[in-house]
């Protein structure tokens, strides 16, 4: 998932650009970085992701998930090595 899919407002027809979230609900926060809801919640009271309350509702803001993920060290994949057949007599 690449974007938060967002309800299309006036793009058509000359209108503004589609609005881009600043808010986002839990379950979409943990869409967004691959993750679940648990460590969402998690991130959260570690203070590495930051939420703010509207009303009851828990909102992430989706500039501390960009820097949630800048701030993962890159991943380091050995290559794939394939061992020589051994042929039987």
């Amino acid at each position: 998932m690449s974007m938060i899919e967002m309800p299309d407002i006036g793009h058509k027809n000359g209108g503004p650009p589609p609005l881009t979230p600043i808010l986002v609900t839990i379950p979409q926060a943990a869409a967004f970085i691959a993750r679940g809801t648990s460590f969402v919640y998690q991130a959260i009271a570690l203070g590495q992701i930051a939420a703010v309350k509207s009303d009851k509702r828990t909102l992430v803001v989706v500039d501390s998930l960009r820097a949630y993920a800048a701030s993962l060290p890159p991943a380091r994949i050995k290559p794939i090595t394939r061992r020589k057949r051994s042929s039987s007599a």
